[in-house]
């Protein structure tokens, strides 16, 4: 145990000596996905709009309530005026067909008879307020989109919950102020309880992130593993240095369970840093932008929090034991990178799949090696994890860890021996030519 934790101390102070080293573990890779996920929604954007900036929302025969109505959000959405009568901004109508075919929304306020939107909404509740007549109003509002894209439909579906939800509610307390005399306004719970702001963003936020954190954790921790391993076991391997080390009165299982701690120890402070960088960069995207892959408001509690610190150094484990197995499996060094190369692709693929699974995690899934990781901080961010589901992860990780370690340390072991009697006969065979 004393030569397992020196070779663990000896093994970080070499990688945090370096400071290249030590930003190509715990900054660098955390920095770089996070900006392409903050970038990607943005390049989304302007491939289907055109634009980086606000959203572009034509707005035809706007009333005068709707240009008085002080939430339309104009720091979000750039609006766009026009007539059914006659254009203003747009030149003609051809032209915001083509707008919306390339993402723009057009939201249309009119009634069937021709009257307008406001005197339409106005006699809807006289009749209410006067009459006790609850008829449907003639006043609608149109959202149009491309619905064959979906981040159109997206964005649309934000418009009107961000906007067009509380002009209703506008409309709602105007008319009633009208005609009751009564002053009203939206009650705001945010203002009353800015508790209530978090934990109703939170929900939405870290359903949204439960598709995007888990496989951006896993690629970084598979990828922080598979460079050290490479570092301190195939290359050492390669230079004949892990060789040396096997000859030495530290068994083998020591030495590679000191360097399989350290790894552990590194990659997962790297990816408790990684998940920091994901919160501040939630909790920095005010414009909750449908397209984003972080919404505004992600946060775990402080259960869910312990659930996923705990469930990471058995993942890391085992990632680590099947590292150190395909670096000593194979003799030369290109052929280690490549296969495991090929397995951090499969992480990304799966990454990928997992943007478009909504469902919940089943327990078989728990206890698949790799992929239970992603599964438990699914299941954690969603606040649908249970004790069951990370036990399972857990005890499934750490017993395959221990018993991929101690076959390495065998199978080191043994190819020592033999590489050692192999050149023990080649020199014996050398001897007997000389003689």
């Amino acid at each position: 145990m004393r030569h397992a934790l020196t070779i663990l101390k000896w093994e970080i102070q070499k990688i945090l000596s370096s400071w290249q080293k030590t930003l190509a573990v715990f900054l660098v890779p955390a920095a770089v996905l996070v900006a392409a996920i903050n970038v990607f929604p943005k390049l989304l954007n302007y491939l289907s709009t055109g634009s980086v900036g606000s959203q572009k929302i034509i707005v035809v025969d706007a009333p005068e309530s709707f240009m008085e109505f002080d939430g339309r959000m104009e720091d979000l959405y750039n609006y766009t005026y026009m007539e059914s009568g006659g254009v203003s901004v747009v030149d003609d109508y051809e032209e915001a067909f083509a707008m919306v075919k390339n993402g723009t929304i057009v939201v249309v306020f009119g009634t069937p008879s021709g009257t307008s939107f406001d005197e339409a909404a106005a006699e809807k509740y006289r009749l209410f307020y006067e009459e006790g007549i609850d008829e449907p109003t003639e006043a609608a509002i149109l959202v149009t989109y491309n619905n064959e894209q979906l981040i159109a439909g997206a964005k649309a579906d934000q418009f009107t919950a961000d906007v067009l939800d509380n002009y209703i509610g506008y409309l709602n307390d105007r008319y009633s102020s009208e005609l009751t005399g009564n002053e009203a306004s939206t009650f705001l719970t945010d203002d009353f309880n800015p508790i209530t702001l978090i934990l109703d963003n939170r929900s939405v936020a870290n359903n949204q992130a439960s598709r995007v954190i888990p496989g951006i954790m896993t690629i970084l921790m598979f990828y922080c593993v598979y460079s050290l391993t490479c570092d301190m076991v195939a290359m050492e391997k390669n230079r004949g240095f892990l060789n040396k080390l096997i000859m030495t009165p530290v068994s083998a299982k020591t030495i590679l369970w000191g360097k399989a701690l350290a790894i552990n120890i590194l990659v997962t402070g790297s990816s408790l840093v990684t998940f920091l960088f994901l919160f501040i960069s939630s909790w920095l995207n005010r414009s909750n932008d449908a397209g984003s892959l972080l919404p505004f408001g992600l946060m775990l509690m402080p259960d869910q929090l312990i659930y996923m610190i705990l469930a990471i150094p058995s993942a890391v484990l085992v990632m680590t034991a099947f590292c150190f197995l395909v670096a000593i499996e194979l003799e030369k060094f290109e052929d280690t990178v490549a296969n495991l190369q090929f397995i951090l692709l499969l992480f990304l693929i799966g990454f990928f799949i997992q943007m478009f699974i909504y469902w919940d995690p089943f327990f078989l899934e728990y206890i698949i090696p790799g992929h239970n990781i992603i599964a438990l901080l699914k299941a954690t961010l969603m606040s649908k994890i249970n004790i069951a589901g990370f036990l399972a992860v857990v005890g499934v990780n750490t017993w395959l860890g221990v018993r991929l370690m101690n076959k390495c340390a065998n199978n080191l072991l043994n190819g020592t021996v033999f590489r050692r009697k192999k050149h023990d006969r080649s020199n014996k065979r050398q001897k007997k030519i000389l003689n």
